[in-house]
């Protein structure tokens, strides 16, 4: 398993709290998280300001876990500070620190690079790879053309990338092309919707309201499900492209 932990600028509604929220919602089936594997981790400009705080709340077990620590962007974020905080990092993690700095006038956001520098080194990985886990912070919450921007890159993203995979977008939202379990209180709600704006995405539930196969022929299709049991299992039928599946709270 390929694991990544990504940090974008935009904000979060978990943006408090979210280095000590529970991100283990969502795991995949009948797949222990590969806790052996390293773990790559990829910044977006300010996100560094997330990143820096997370990664001084870990076990030294997981920080020897970490390979590469990438960070892109034009620095329009970072302020007046942000050459001297990009510095400081070069210089803590040096060996492992990778940078790289793009024009502002470019014309993709720095979600979008961070998703092909990711895809690089899924495709020159040294090792064989079954599926892809990658947990996104600050994807959500901020600008609506933002967070539809940041989901649609991800789902592109993923199929790109030609293996089963997940990305769990906030604690409560997973983009997933796998199957994958959710824990959940008896009547928690959520919903599960297809990507593809031009065909209809199939899927299987159980432990919900509504359990079986399911043909989501349309956006509304799989809102407001109601969990049933502790546990709750999605899988996609089609794993062309990705389902998105949100926790409602």
């Amino acid at each position: 398993m390929f694991e990544a932990v990504v940090f974008l600028a935009g904000p979060s509604r978990h943006r408090t709290e979210e280095m000590t929220h529970n991100w283990d919602i969502w795991k995949p089936r009948n797949k222990a998280r590969a806790g052996s594997r390293q773990l790559q981790v990829y910044i977006a400009d300010a996100g560094i300001e997330s990143f820096l705080p997370w990664y001084d709340s870990l076990s030294e077990n997981v920080r020897q876990r970490i390979g590469n620590i990438v960070w892109c962007g034009d620095g329009d974020s970072l302020g007046k500070n942000g050459n001297e905080i990009l510095a400081h990092c070069a210089a803590r993690f040096a060996g492992r620190w990778r940078e790289h700095r793009y024009n502002p006038e470019k014309d993709f956001s720095d979600c979008g690079a961070i998703t092909s520098l990711l895809e690089y080194d899924v495709r020159h990985a040294m090792v064989s790879l079954e599926s892809i886990w990658i947990e996104v912070h600050g994807a959500l919450g901020g600008r609506l053309d933002h967070q539809l921007a940041n989901l649609f890159e991800w789902s592109v993203s993923l199929m790109r990338m030609g293996l089963p995979g997940t990305c769990v977008v906030g604690p409560e939202n997973v983009l997933t092309m796998e199957p994958v379990v959710g824990d959940f209180k008896k009547e928690e709600r959520f919903s599960v919707m297809g990507m593809s704006v031009n065909q209809a995405a199939r899927v299987q539930i159980s432990g919900a309201k509504y359990s079986g196969e399911f043909e989501l022929r349309q956006a509304s299709h799989g809102i407001s499900n109601q969990a049933t049991e502790m546990q709750v299992e999605i899988v996609p039928l089609m794993t062309n492209f990705p389902l998105l599946v949100t926790k409602l709270l």
